[in-house]
């Protein structure tokens, strides 16, 4: 088997790990770069200057990704729009490369060590500084499919409402994503948020001590999240399992889950889809290592 290098790029942290045999050693996590160079220097640190140990690099990140090769465009990191990643790292580092996107990747994981595994067909959503999906489906005697698909940016407020890092107003993830209520939390209390408490920490906090304002907005948050997941199972009959991961959905669903499930039991058509299960990642946050390892060793092992 081969020995992976894997990067989880998301809008707030870099994620760096080494995968061999589906075996994920965590290595270092740092805030996420603000440039290519950047992004080399923080490679160079978590290998002491060399990577060569490694058969190869997968990266997985949010965005357009064409050709396991390109990131088209990167809703939350603009500067790696149109960067063809495995160039990159083949000529800087001299190694192997295969790119992912992120819930692509993370759907994978899911399929191969997690919750999907015997699902003929599931969804699963990353809830975080973002809001990414896909749809797994198991065909028998077949492969499987990772269909990656951009959940956060259906717009269902017309051109109405916040900006979003996309350039379109009116995406889900302009209201509903962890990034977006961080700022909302932030413009409503300020300074009165100590320096060290995230404010979606600050939130649960407040939501734990029965505060109004706090339950009042995780009502909304998770009745919108609902939306989008009901509009989703209205248009596949097969789903038979919503699976979510990331820090602000892991956080926050005790304060969502009913609210999304009032919603989904309105507005599913399909009967099984009234009480369809809604289950936290088995593989989470280790899924995108899982899956672009697997993406990896698909093309060049």
């Amino acid at each position: 088997m081969a020995k992976i290098f894997t990067v989880d790029g998301g809008g707030d942290k870099f994620a760096y790990a080494s995968v061999e045999n589906r075996k994920v050693i965590p290595l270092r996590t740092f805030s996420s770069p603000t440039s290519m160079d950047g992004l080399k220097d923080q490679i160079l640190k978590v290998n002491h200057g060399g990577i060569k140990r490694y058969d190869g690099i997968g990266f997985a990140t949010a965005g357009e990704v064409q050709n396991h090769t390109t990131i088209v465009q990167s809703p939350n990191l603009h500067w790696l729009d149109t960067i063809n990643l495995k160039e990159w790292a083949q000529s800087t580092f001299g190694i192997k490369c295969w790119v992912s996107n992120d819930i692509e990747a993370a759907g994978i994981g899911e399929l191969r060590e997690g919750e999907l595994k015997g699902v003929r067909c599931g969804i699963i959503d990353t809830i975080s500084t973002g809001l990414g999906g896909c749809t797994v489906i198991r065909i028998p005697r077949a492969k499987e499919l990772v269909i990656p698909g951009e959940p956060g940016h259906m717009v269902n407020f017309g051109l109405q409402g916040p900006l979003c890092g996309c350039g379109k107003f009116g995406c889900n993830e302009a209201r509903y994503s962890g990034g977006a209520v961080r700022k909302r939390v932030k413009q409503l209390f300020g300074d009165q948020i100590p320096s060290d408490i995230d404010p979606c920490r600050f939130l649960d906090q407040e939501a734990d001590n029965g505060r109004p304002w706090a339950l009042q907005l995780y009502k909304e948050v998770g009745e919108g999240i609902g939306l989008g997941w009901v509009n989703t199972l209205n248009r596949n009959g097969w789903i038979e399992r919503i699976v979510y991961m990331g820090k602000f959905g892991v956080y926050g669903m005790k304060h969502m889950r009913s609210h999304i499930e009032e919603v989904i039991q309105i507005g599913a058509m399909f009967s099984h889809h009234k009480n369809i299960p809604i289950v936290q990642s088995r593989v989470w946050p280790n899924g995108a290592h899982i899956g672009v390892a697997a993406i990896f060793e698909e093309y060049e092992v």
